[in-house]
């Protein structure tokens, strides 16, 4: 089974991010949406925006590639280099904050078991180095399940209007919340009390 491993994207992302981005929609959203309503979603998603958003830099946008543990193939016995290319990660997701909410985050279809998770748990423990104490994000109805599961609460459901070739087509979003800092705060109690007690200025140096 391929590896996972995240990193920060670069612009030359943006058609691994395009593609994933319409392929998660199509592949995935199709059980709880309508033909038209997906179109909808993906209008106006072109590589080029994508592109213009790596250029301009989120906070952070990070991409999951799926990376074959074999690696590169044993060179022949003769000692020549062999003429198959190694192979090479394959982006098959993406996820992106913008200040405190969870403006992206996409698998494809074919991604490995827990791609989502992990982009998510990476988003998250950016939020907390930023300082955000909380995350928000609007939710697709087949996402739902999946970020409750994370500990997102339902907030509200709204229908959101686009235009679309001259018409509107309207689908149902979800609005959620997350708590960050209370466990980052119970991790740290939890530590805390199994310390022995320290003076009060070593204390305040060591915070």
């Amino acid at each position: 089974m391929p590896r996972l491993a995240i990193r920060l994207a670069t612009p030359d992302d943006a058609t691994a991010v395009t593609a994933v981005f319409h392929a998660a929609i199509h592949g995935k959203a199709a059980r709880s949406y309508d033909a038209e309503q997906l179109a909808a979603w993906c209008a106006g998603r072109t590589e080029a925006q994508f592109r213009r958003e790596l250029e301009l830099g989120m906070n952070p946008f990070l991409v999951a590639e799926a990376v074959d543990p074999g690696g590169p193939p044993a060179p022949p016995a003769d000692g020549a280099m062999s003429s198959v290319p190694a192979p090479s990660p394959a982006v098959v997701g993406f996820g992106a904050l913008r200040g405190d909410e969870v403006a992206y985050l996409y698998a494809a279809p074919q991604a490995p078991p827990g791609t989502g998770h992990a982009l998510l748990r990476a988003l998250e423990r950016h939020a907390v180095e930023q300082g955000w104490p909380e995350l928000r994000l609007t939710a697709s109805l087949n996402a739902l399940d999946f970020y409750k599961d994370h500990g997102y609460r339902e907030l509200r459901r709204d229908i959101r209007t686009m235009s679309v070739d001259g018409g509107f087509v309207r689908l149902v979003a979800i609005e959620a919340r997350k708590r960050l800092v209370e466990k980052a705060a119970r991790k740290r109690s939890v530590v805390d009390d199994a310390q022995p007690a320290q003076g009060t200025e070593e204390a305040a140096l060591a915070e």
